[in-house]
């Protein structure tokens, strides 16, 4: 049997401490991504949403229509601004929808 002795922790600090590994966080962020983009575009863009992730601070989305697609291009910079703002950083520098 081991002499080992833990110390009780709180579970949010377990959960903290977690979250902090880097591939988590990493998870965890494109997956608040996800959800902010639903919420900020709302559900009738969000249907039209195939897939969405992020690389090396560029946001890549796809889109089923051409037709909304294009004006999603013309609203980038404003919509940029709303992800960065909700995500309280500057983790996206541009948005390529494809």
């Amino acid at each position: 049997m081991s002499d080992r002795k833990f110390e009780a922790q709180k579970l949010s600090e377990v959960l903290s401490h977690i979250s902090k590994q880097k591939y988590i966080s990493e998870g965890l962020k494109k997956l608040r991504i996800k959800e902010l983009w639903d919420e900020i575009m709302g559900e009738n863009i969000s249907v039209y949403t195939e897939k969405i992730r992020l690389e090396k601070f560029i946001l890549y989305i796809k889109i089923k229509s051409p037709s909304l697609k294009e004006e999603l291009r013309f609203g980038e910079n404003k919509i940029l601004k709303l992800l960065n703002e909700k995500l309280k950083s500057e983790e996206i520098k541009k948005i390529i929808f494809h």
